[in-house]
């Protein structure tokens, strides 16, 4: 089911958005909730829990950044009993990294009124932060350039690799979700898609319209064009990166800094091998292998850290592209998770983050699932 409803009025799609959540705090539906918003000092936008109304005063859920992914703070904040319903306002990629950490046991899905924005693409956040010192209105510029030539604005950064990869720009799963593609750059349109967010906008008293006209036609040309620049990224990551002599001439730089295992959304463990006594070696296990190699890297196991936690995570791969993002040393770390976990969940017929209903695969057993086909 699902029913369209005008956005609650003000001059922008920001003030509408911040008007939208107003509303659901006054009314009482959520207990707080989580959405982005530029920081009070500074023009970076970030995550924040907000529980009284009048401290939303810069929601901003359409600027091009993506410092941390919501999906696991979501999943945090619903882990146990928040005491309450709460409110999420996340993109595709970080709904669909919630959803897959909810069937982890990581988060509750009743505990949450999930509300989803079509999602046009990021920039690297200090790329970001220092176009939007000079762009005050840089969202309004970014989204009104997005949705007429497809592209950012004249001046702006590049889109994320990850972003213009990524063909899932819609948040499906969302009880509410704000529609840009297709309608007015300046109000969206929102759709409720379970009756918890039908409830929600009728509580609200928002007026019932008819959904954007060109909706389907604009999404399936957004999705198209990634689609394509998708299969040109795996064809070229494959060829380059993939091959094994390649794969560790790309990770020879990895310092060891755990920076994208802390970053990635999926990669939940409390205990993780690489901070076990199993990784602790004698002083003298060094020299010995030093010894029988001639040469080492220190630190050593960085084969085996990238390897291992693309056994654990490939499967589960949302494609949000934070461990690229996380990286000091620049190693294209989302696009060889992307490419290989292509392969995994194509193997296994399985599409992150799609369903609740959709059992994890690595949970599953089906006898014939790796038959030939």
């Amino acid at each position: 089911m699902s029913k369209s409803f005008a956005m609650p009025e003000a001059q922008d799609l920001p003030g509408s958005v911040t008007n939208l959540c107003k509303g659901l705090l006054e009314k009482g539906l959520v207990e707080a909730i989580l959405v982005p918003q530029r920081l009070l000092r500074g023009e970076m936008v970030q995550h924040t829990l907000v529980r009284d109304p009048a401290a939303l005063r810069t929601v901003d859920p359409i600027a091009p950044v993506l410092p941390v992914h919501g999906g696991a703070v979501a999943a945090r904040l619903t882990r146990d009993d928040p005491g309450g319903t709460l409110g999420a306002l996340l993109r595709p990629c970080e709904i669909r990294g919630f959803v897959e950490l909810v069937k982890l046991h990581q988060g509750s899905r009743e505990r949450l009124l999930l509300l989803g924005i079509d999602c046009l693409g990021t920039f690297e956040p200090p790329l970001y932060r220092e176009w939007a010192k000079a762009h005050r209105d840089g969202s309004a510029a970014f989204i009104g350039a997005m949705l007429s030539k497809g592209e950012p604005p004249d001046g702006a950064p590049g889109l994320r690799t990850c972003c213009k990869a990524c063909e899932y720009p819609t948040p499906e799963g969302a009880d509410l979700q704000i529609l840009l593609a297709g309608a007015e750059a300046s109000r969206g349109c929102l759709m409720a898609a379970t009756p918890k967010g039908e409830e929600a906008a009728q509580a609200m008293g928002l007026v019932v319209q008819e959904p954007p006209a060109q909706r389907g036609s604009a999404v399936e040309s957004l999705v198209r064009r990634r689609v394509q620049f998708r299969d040109e990224l795996f064809r070229e990551v494959e060829a380059n990166l993939l091959p094994l002599e390649r794969l560790l001439e790309e990770l020879a730089s990895c310092i060891n800094c755990y920076n994208c295992r802390d970053a990635c959304p999926v990669c939940y463990c409390k205990g993780c091998v690489m901070d076990s006594a199993t990784m602790e070696h004698a002083s003298s296990q060094y020299l010995r292998w030093a010894r029988r190699k001639g040469v080492i890297k220190m630190p050593t196991e960085t084969l085996f850290y990238h390897m291992t936690r693309m056994s654990h995570m490939s499967t589960s791969c949302v494609g949000c592209g934070l461990c690229s993002s996380a990286c000091p040393m620049g190693i294209r770390v989302a696009e060889i998770f992307r490419t290989v976990a292509r392969r995994t969940q194509g193997a296994l017929d399985y599409i992150p983050g799609r369903s609740l209903e959709e059992p994890l695969p690595l949970a599953t057993f089906r006898e014939e699932e790796l038959s030939p086909r």
